[in-house]
């Protein structure tokens, strides 16, 4: 049977980058020119090309500033989940930070779309070990799923699963949806979207989903619409985080393309539809059994 892999957008404009309060405060942000919808219709453009079907993790703030766009993403079939409303780390947040963060971006896509969001992905991945705490708010306000912990050193946890799993938490379960890595012997490497998958050899990428399919598991790719833009404004920034924000966009396009000719993608609730069935069929068994 083939795997279905899984699509997602950040949904987010160039100037969202996390830890640069100092250059970039929110504050400033209204004022600062947009280049999210221009971009976002180049994915839907592809998307539609090529029939596919996925999830995009809306920041708050965009929704609220181009509901129109939500309202088009959702009419071509996507599903909305939300990448929270200000664009900051969970870890810098306080838990009632985070929830009223949470609260604000769900309302907001909510009266958009009418629809209740299942989905949550933390900018920079940022559910880590110093945040845990915030997978039982997720779960107490109701998400059906989270993608935010990533099996990467510095920003995640290396020992992080590498495969979609179930979370039982204090007061309920969460599944969880990790971004692709590759595995190596000495460090695993983010091959599953941003300056990752523009960078590392195509073949390498495809053969990590490859792997991963072979063990009947989803790969998870994720793309930013500022990386469909050769022309994005140029800022002044530490070197490091305009190598992750410019490295070899001019792949960006290409890679999709590549990757929508060889894979089956899918969005994360409906891969989650067949996880829960699966597990409910394999339950029912070891019942049976074990009775």
């Amino acid at each position: 049977m083939t795997v279905e892999n899984i699509l997602t957008i950040d949904l987010e404009d160039w100037f969202h980058i996390c830890g640069v309060d100092d250059l970039i405060p929110e504050t400033g942000w209204p004022q600062l020119e947009s280049r999210v919808t221009a971009n976002t219709f180049k994915i839907l453009d592809t998307l539609s090309q090529k029939k596919v079907q996925a999830t995009f993790f809306v920041l708050g703030f965009v929704a609220e500033r181009y509901p129109d766009l939500i309202s088009e993403i959702e009419k071509a079939g996507h599903e909305i989940a939300t990448h929270g409303y200000s664009h900051k780390q969970v870890y810098t947040m306080t838990p009632d930070m985070f929830r009223q963060d949470l609260i604000k971006a769900v309302s907001i896509i909510t009266q958009i779309t009418g629809r209740p969001v299942k989905g949550y992905r933390a900018p920079e991945w940022s559910i880590r070990d110093d945040s845990l705490w915030a997978l039982d708010i997720l779960q107490k306000e109701g998400f059906e799923y989270d993608s935010s912990m990533t099996p990467l050193p510095i920003i995640g946890n290396q020992d992080y699963s590498r495969m979609p799993y179930r979370l039982t938490l204090d007061e309920g379960q969460l599944w969880e949806f990790p971004p692709m890595v590759g595995s190596t012997p000495l460090v695993n490497l983010p091959l599953g979207g941003g300056w990752g998958l523009r960078v590392f050899p195509y073949n390498l990428i495809r053969s990590t989903i490859r792997e991963l399919n072979r063990q009947g598991q989803p790969a998870v790719i994720f793309l930013h619409p500022r990386e469909f833009d050769r022309n994005n404004p140029r800022i002044r920034l530490p070197l490091a985080k305009k190598f992750v924000l410019n490295a070899r966009v001019e792949r960006t396009e290409k890679r999709l393309e590549r990757l929508l000719n060889d894979f089956n993608f899918t969005s994360v609730s409906n891969v989650l539809i067949k996880k829960k069935i699966a597990l409910n069929k394999f339950q029912s068994y070891t019942d049976k059994v074990s009775s």
